[in-house]
């Protein structure tokens, strides 16, 4: 165990973390109804950022206009999420996302993570050991 790993380890993490959610901020999702007559967008927290009607919508009857514009405000949502689980998968990996969307069970994952910790542990108790009759202790 190369405490000098870890520690690089970890800061590379830091940073793909770090760039995660400047990307995340800067994501805008795009939706659309009524063949884009209605279109809206999602940034980055979450939150609608825009909803346009072309004036050609305008002839739709009140009720089928509204349900576009709900339409389409999901569909940039939805499209905004899909962005952000794309650029989650680069930081966390396959096997997280797999677990996160229900691909594969958590149960497995959480075991394979326990096992490969234990190791690292015994790794790290194998090392204090080997350091502490090296220094006579």
């Amino acid at each position: 165990m190369d405490p000098d790993r870890m520690v690089e380890d970890a800061l590379r993490q830091m940073r793909a973390v770090e760039d995660f959610q400047a990307r995340a901020a800067a994501m805008v999702g795009r939706g659309e109804a009524l063949g884009g007559l209605v279109t809206a967008e999602a940034r980055g927290d979450g939150g609608l950022s825009a909803i346009t009607i072309d004036p050609r919508a305008m002839r739709t009857p009140a009720q089928d206009l509204g349900d576009a514009t709900l339409a389409a405000a999901r569909a940039a949502l939805e499209d905004l999420q899909q962005q952000t689980m794309a650029a989650m998968q680069d930081v966390v990996g396959d096997e997280v996302m797999d677990a996160l969307t229900g691909k594969t069970d958590p149960t497995k994952l959480m075991a394979e993570a326990e096992q490969k910790f234990r190791m690292s542990a015994d790794d790290a108790l194998a090392e204090l050991d080997k350091l502490r009759r090296q220094g006579g202790y």
